[in-house]
């Protein structure tokens, strides 16, 4: 199994689901895993050295698999982990939020979230591949398409010029109804227990901010239009639904890039 692991995209249930398939340790945390795939104990296609991902990629072998989160929902959950002021802030999250939160470096900024979205929206198209991975558009991790013409056209291999996501057998969406049946028959065809599978995705940690619940909070029909355009290339490249709840918010009109 090759799987790219994506930021705010249930990223650490998936790969503690696989190091407990490859190791047996059920209770693993974050460093642990790190340290893990440091060692290329747990490789993922965004650890290997580039030769070594065009031979997985490349190789019909690897069930390829990518799971990508709603956009919108996936902002958001960004923003609460990583920039959203907290009363009970320690020393440890104080810096791990401080290192993170795209364009606004706390403690000095305490953003909003309009405040956030308009930050990037007012970005050139161009920079947004350059954001770190918990704003990254979903669709430049493990080049899966590539971000910029000028990229493509000085790229030294075809794979990665032209993108990969063809190779990948299956995009699973977190925000999906489905996503734990889907996800589950993926993990089941690469020789993972069900019972196994099931009690990993069922995990909360300490990254989860019950995003998809808090959405018509913090959404007004602006900032929704703004993040929409921002993030315009994952609906497309993943052909993602825009989600129900924006006909929620009074005005919101549907599609606009």
């Amino acid at each position: 199994l090759a799987y790219c692991p994506i930021e705010k995209a249930g990223e650490t249930r998936l790969i503690r689901l696989l190091f407990h398939a490859a190791t047996g340790e059920a209770n693993a945390t974050f460093a642990h895993l790190v340290q893990a795939s440091d060692k290329n104990l747990l490789p993922s296609l965004s650890g290997l050295a580039h030769a070594a991902r065009l031979a997985v990629l490349a190789c019909a072998d690897f069930v390829k698999v990518v799971v990508v989160r709603d956009p919108l929902e996936r902002l958001l959950s960004a923003y609460l982990d990583l920039c959203e002021p907290l009363a009970d802030d320690g020393p440890a999250r104080s810096g791990h939020r401080e290192q993170h939160c795209e364009g606004f470096p706390l403690p000095r900024w305490r953003p909003s979230f309009d405040q956030l979205v308009d930050h990037l929206a007012a970005l050139p198209p161009h920079e947004r591949s350059d954001l770190n991975q918990h704003f990254l558009p979903q669709a430049y991790f493990c080049g899966l398409v590539a971000p910029r013409a000028d990229a493509a056209a000085s790229s030294d291999d075809l794979l990665f010029s032209h993108g990969t996501l063809p190779r990948f057998h299956h995009v699973v969406r977190l925000s999906a109804a489905t996503f734990a049946a889907d996800m589950l028959s993926v993990l089941a065809s690469v020789g993972v227990a069900e019972s196994t599978a099931h009690r990993f995705l069922q995990m909360r940690d300490g990254h989860d901010t019950g995003a998809a619940g808090r959405v018509r909070r913090y959404y007004t029909r602006e900032s929704a239009a703004a993040a929409r355009g921002v993030y315009s290339v994952d609906y497309s490249t993943f052909r993602l639904p825009e989600p129900a709840w924006l006909a929620d918010l009074a005005g919101y009109t549907h599609g606009i890039r």
